[in-house]
């Protein structure tokens, strides 16, 4: 009887030790950062290991501390790269958008909550069994319209003709991996889902209304305001610019694409302008009001209880109390991936551009954030899982021979009585 209590309180333990092992994962206090130094400069030397483990064609990071950027850290395979060194940042184009449609709004020349199909002449959403007149410019800029897109701009070739915008709406050709029809699938406001061709409405929506092209009026009202120099949505407007190689992931390089799509997808920048973008919504800016700044974080789209986007930035604090970080990647097109995040408390942020490797800067930025607020993503637990998985077995080892002796010491003084 005194051996199966003995057995049953090992159980215990080791449940309990694996159940602590478990929370620890899931809740991420057992988690380690990438570095334990609070320092701009070892999150550098992180980063760096992390780049040695993997392809990249260049890279260019900025660190912001406070407001202002503490580190900046390059890196090329040829042609050297720099803050100036303007490179595609794919779906990050939205988020500048965002900056664009807010303007018109605090004009007073759009409402976020009237049906978006209201404003516009030259196409209008396809008829659907859902209710088209509840898609507003909230719901667009919060990836919460109904559409189901999928969308995913593969861009074209530089000697290629760029579908027009109506076309685009109506089937986007430069797509592999969607029918490209922007149309209304669910009820609109019912759920997240990820819409390139909402941003491409919002593009023309801000066509229709400003009497510009898009190119024309976010220059004029974003990226001049911000003094955002060496960025542009069409690379023609900025022919003298430094523009980086864009690697693929197999090493080689590629032409640049053009795109119809540019307010999803077309946005070419440096880390530089990226600060002052960054800046712009920590601070007083040009272009919109503090109270505007502060309306586009609140969510207005959700996974789980967890606000995931607000209007117009993806939101990464996962309801924590402690940081209000908003941001936004941008990935694919063989092979592009960049980031930006921005604590809108502590003021600190981190802007990764590059080519030649579809992850490492969304990772990189993944790390940032638990590094910096505790915040764990896929990327932080999944490198964690090795550490954990020995402690646990460590635990196991410890339980199981501390027990042994325990049970021998207690059988030694019961045969002394």
């Amino acid at each position: 009887m005194r051996k199966f209590k003995h057995i049953a309180l090992i159980i215990l333990v080791i449940l309990s030790w694996t159940a602590f092992i478990g929370y620890g994962f899931i809740d991420g206090f057992l988690l380690r950062p990438i570095t334990t130094q609070n320092t701009s400069e070892a999150f550098v030397e992180a980063t760096k290991e992390k780049i040695d483990n993997e392809f990249v064609g260049n890279f260019a990071m900025t660190l912001i501390e406070n407001g202002k950027v503490s580190k900046d850290f390059f890196y090329s395979i040829d042609k050297s790269v720099n803050k100036n060194t303007v490179f595609p940042v794919a779906s990050i184009s939205k988020w500048v958008t965002s900056f664009g449609v807010l303007k018109l709004v605090e004009k007073g020349r759009l409402d976020l909550d009237k049906p978006v199909d209201d404003y516009l002449t030259r196409w209008h959403l396809p008829e659907s069994k859902f209710d088209n007149k509840k898609v507003t410019v909230r719901k667009l800029l919060s990836h919460s319209s109904g559409l189901v897109d999928d969308l995913g701009y593969g861009g074209f070739p530089p000697n290629e003709t760029v579908q027009a915008i109506e076309e685009s709406l109506t089937k986007a050709s430069d797509t592999d991996y969607s029918d490209g029809v922007a149309i209304v699938g669910y009820e609109p406001g019912s759920k997240y889902m990820y819409s390139g061709a909402g941003y491409t409405i919002l593009q023309l929506l801000i066509e229709e209304i400003s009497g510009k092209s898009f190119q024309e009026y976010m220059t004029q009202e974003v990226l001049e305001p911000l003094k955002m120099e060496n960025s542009t949505f069409v690379l023609t407007e900025k022919p003298n610019i430094q523009l980086a190689q864009v690697y693929k992931n197999d090493g080689t390089t590629r032409e640049v694409k053009k795109f119809t799509a540019l307010a999803a997808a077309s946005l070419f920048t440096t880390t530089a302008d990226l600060s002052k973008f960054l800046e712009a919504n920590i601070s007083s800016n040009v272009v919109l009001s503090e109270e505007t700044i502060s309306k586009m974080s609140i969510p207005e789209t959700f996974i789980n209880k967890i606000g995931v986007y607000g209007l117009g930035p993806h939101l990464y604090s996962q309801n924590d109390q402690n940081s209000n970080i908003i941001g936004h990647d941008g990935s694919g097109n063989n092979a592009i991936n960049t980031a930006a995040r921005i604590d809108l408390k502590s003021k600190n942020g981190i802007i990764i551009l590059e080519t030649g490797n579809y992850d490492i800067a969304s990772g990189i930025s993944d790390e940032w954030l638990f590094w910096k607020a505790g915040i764990a993503d896929y990327v932080v637990m999944q490198r964690n899982k090795s550490y954990l998985l020995t402690l646990l077995i460590i635990g196991y080892i410890i339980i199981i021979l501390s027990s042994i002796f325990i049970i021998r010491e207690k059988n030694k003084q019961r045969k002394q009585l």
